[in-house]
């Protein structure tokens, strides 16, 4: 198996080892642990989830936005 530099600390370990002999750290052959990788992932969808929040935002204004606008210019019968 290959040897690569530890992610934590640079040791070389197998790319199939577990943990890394020199500092401990986690799958130490990966580019990126799992909880980066999860923030990665996080953010993306936080990212996407604004987008479609303000477009759809954006479009129920602008259908309902002139109704309202219509009726606010009114006068009030009374």
């Amino acid at each position: 198996m290959p040897l690569v530099p530890c992610r934590a600390c640079g040791h070389q370990v197998d790319t199939s080892a577990e943990a890394c002999p020199g500092c401990g750290a986690t799958n130490p052959g990966r580019k990126m642990s799992r909880q980066q990788h999860d923030l990665i992932v996080l953010l993306i969808q936080l990212v996407i989830g604004f987008g479609v929040l303000f477009i759809a935002g954006n479009m129920a204004w602008n259908a309902v936005g002139p109704i309202i606008k219509q009726q606010m210019a009114k006068p009030a019968n009374g």
